[in-house]
């Protein structure tokens, strides 16, 4: 009781101490909720329309982008990948306005047809499907997919599953594409089918005459910039009735930045030289046997010895400069250039060999199998005594790519043809990269069977169908480039960190920048589709943080892009998506009207020369007189709509005033005759026209539904 009497006659401060406890309660459960809620957030690398795609799954596609390009030769730089990660986002939103469309109007692609597409049944395959599956034969596809279900994969050796795993994943995007492709055809055929050319039209063009049309025609450009550049009032009033040709989807930052591209010194400039003639005094002692490790002692990555003699037309392809591919041809063996410094570098080529000798051969070859004793042997005794080479080859090879063509070995060449002709040097490159020495067969009689190969595998070559004898060399060239010093280097650096050190904020530091002679740039626009900071290599760095910054915020440290780029970035303004500011798009403004404006100034200086003819005017402009026939309402991409339209309504005769055609040219014209139309070839073109603006106008619909879409793109946080 006195427990409870205590309670009650502190009841007003108990009520405060829950009531604190309750809102430390909520209030911490605000927080912890609101962490989540960030955390999450903080995941989204995109957000469309409210869907939200996580940073794992965006990555995870985005791997597979990279590695497909790698697996494909492709060397992928920052704005390589930049541009892979572009090109990623634009298909995330791309597809889901594809479904969201397809979903109001009732369109898909159903399982029936996706199995048409992959193998070709009724119709023709996807090329996605028979790139993937490598045939279009319906048989070999469908026994393809039958090893990728879960009940095989389960059955195969367990070495074999991670593969096929792998494949199977491969298999499953390649089915959304095809139906994502799918859906896009459909959906572009049925956005086509909602134009067509209006029956007026199709009846003035159909109803006159074709024509005969003389012409002048001449660029605006002739005009000074200065006479026709508009006033500020003209650009903004451009601006506010234009303005949604400048509706943006995503923010943009403006950003200034001071930069510099560190170059060799002149200490740089007297190093290398003194390093190419080192080289030259190397080279010139040196012999096809020593050349080798003449060379060696020089670290430049860019060197070559061609132990193989090349043609004159595979030393064109080397990738030498012309200079150096003259000096070749036409030197003494032996010889050395002593070049000059061009492209901060030193070109040295040395011609260690010439000779004349056959341009190239064709190899035949019987692959066989050791196991087989004797076999080896008993085929070189029948070929030794007079027996078909193509014919053993056939019955007897292992290797079914040359087996079934008489054992003769072919290769693509550069226009994608079968090409059965080796040169000596691509026998020994073919030689290095199999281990076989195919390039003996440069070195014996042409028909002589040679035995090659190791055990498990023996294999018979000879040489046939030698080609005319022509001039080749045997080179040896090395680069000494002319590169900045660490001491060039840690000078420009400091010199660079000492202006932000500083500090001042971004004007003072560029006032201190440009005085040492570095480059101040202003105002650049990027936003998260940037690949980098206006032309600086390797720069998305500097992207990623100016788009996370504050307005005026300039970075707290110099940053390195490339090898050879230091940049202080600083923020000027950020603008939310919506519209572009004027102050990102006046010079685009200008150099529109300022086109108008130059082409009305030319007008108006012709009108006022009152000349009267076609010559005259072809005379004043320093050009000449141009005719083009079957001339009609059909506009044919080459000229100007307005051309079609005064040329058809000019009586025949009589030459038109000067007009402007379009922003950049200017023409005046002279119907000359009419000739009746060909209605066939007439309503063709009208047909080709109203299918082209057909696919434009469904593209142009399309793009604006995606443009419309809110889209949130947060990928600055990771990339």
């Amino acid at each position: 009781m006195a427990v409870l009497e205590k309670i009650r006659s502190h009841s007003v401060m108990l009520v405060v101490i829950i009531g604190i406890a309750l809102a430390g309660f909520v209030i911490g459960d605000l927080f912890t909720s609101g962490r989540t809620f960030w955390s999450k957030s903080e995941q989204v690398a995109l957000s469309i329309d409210g869907k939200d795609i996580s940073i794992q799954d965006y990555s995870a596609r985005l791997e597979q982008l990279q590695n497909q390009a790698e697996a494909q030769g492709q060397k992928l730089g920052d704005e390589q990948r930049m541009q892979l990660n572009n090109q990623l986002a634009q298909q995330y939103i791309s597809e889901y306005a594809l479904q969201k469309i397809a979903s109001h109007i009732g369109l898909s692609v159903t399982d029936d047809e996706l199995y048409a597409l992959l193998v070709g049944k009724g119709i023709a395959p996807s090329p996605l499907a028979s790139q993937f599956f490598g045939t279009t034969d319906e048989k070999q596809v469908n026994e393809f997919i039958r090893q990728l279900s879960d009940k095989q994969i389960q059955a195969a050796p367990a070495e074999q599953r991670q593969q096929l795993r792998a494949m199977q994943t491969q298999f499953t995007l390649l089915q959304e594409q095809i139906r994502t492709q799918r859906l896009q055809q459909k959906l572009g055929t049925l956005l086509s089918r909602t134009y067509k050319i209006n029956d007026i039209d199709r009846e003035l063009a159909l109803g006159a005459d074709a024509r005969t049309v003389a012409l002048v025609r001449t660029s605006s450009a002739m005009i000074a910039d200065s006479t026709a550049r508009p006033t500020d009032a003209e650009v903004k009033s451009y601006y506010d009735t234009h303005k949604d040709f400048y509706r943006m989807q995503y923010p943009l930052t403006q950003v200034s930045y001071i930069s510099l591209q560190v170059v060799p010194s002149q200490a740089d400039y007297k190093a290398a030289e003194a390093e190419k003639d080192k080289a030259l005094s190397e080279l010139r002692g040196a012999t096809a046997s020593t050349i080798e490790n003449a060379m060696r002692s020089f670290s430049t990555s860019n060197k070559y010895f061609s132990k193989a003699y090349l043609t004159g037309a595979e030393l064109d392809e080397l990738g030498l400069g012309a200079d150096q591919v003259a000096f070749i041809k036409s030197a003494e063996v032996g010889a050395v250039n002593d070049p000059q410094l061009v492209s901060d570098r030193y070109d040295i080529a040395k011609l260690l060999g010439k000779k004349s000798s056959t341009a190239s051969l064709s190899v035949r070859m019987i692959v066989l199998n050791d196991s087989v004793k004797g076999q080896a042997d008993s085929l070189l005794s029948l070929l030794q005594g007079g027996a078909s080479f193509a014919e053993l080859a056939q019955k007897n090879s292992i290797d079914p790519q040359t087996a079934g063509k008489g054992g003769l070995v072919t290769i693509p060449n550069r226009y994608g043809m079968e090409d059965s002709t080796f040169s000596e040097f691509m026998l020994q490159q073919l030689s290095a990269n199999s281990g076989l020495k195919l390039d003996t067969l440069y070195q014996v009689p042409v028909g002589t069977v040679v035995r090659l190969g190791q055990a498990p595998i023996t294999i018979l070559a000879k040489a046939e169908n030698p080609q005319p004898a022509v001039e080749k060399y045997q080179v040896a060239f090395l680069t000494i480039p002319a590169t900045f010093s660490p001491d060039t280097y840690n000078g420009k650096y400091s010199a660079l960190n000492k202006i932000l050190g500083e500090g001042g904020g971004f004007e003072a530091m560029a006032k201190k920048a440009e005085k040492e002679g570095f480059n101040v740039s202003r105002d650049v626009v990027i936003t998260t589709q940037s690949p980098m900071l206006g032309q600086i290599p390797s720069s998305r760095q500097i992207v990623s943080w100016a788009l996370n910054a504050k307005d005026g915020e300039v970075s707290p440290k110099l940053y390195t892009c490339g090898t050879d780029y230091l940049v202080i970035p600083a923020v000027g303004k950020h603008t939310p998506a919506g519209y572009a500011p004027l102050s990102a798009v006046k010079e685009e403004i200008v150099a529109y009207l300022s086109g108008q404006k130059k082409a009305e100034h030319l007008v108006k200086s012709l009108e006022a020369k009152k000349l009267t003819s076609l010559d005259a005017y072809a005379a004043d402009l320093q050009t000449k007189v141009d005719t083009l026939v079957d001339v009609s309402y059909v506009v044919r991409g080459s000229e100007p709509a307005t051309f079609n339209g005064i040329a058809m309504t000019t009586p025949i005769g009589q030459l038109s005033k000067p007009f402007a055609a379009s922003n950049t040219e200017v023409m005046v014209l002279q119907p000359i005759a009419k000739t009746p139309q060909d209605k066939a070839v007439a309503a063709s073109q009208i047909k080709q026209q109203e299918a082209g603006l057909a696919r434009q106008y469904s593209y142009r619909a399309f793009a604006d539904f995606i443009q419309r879409m809110k889209v949130e793109d947060n990928r600055a946080r990771f990339y």
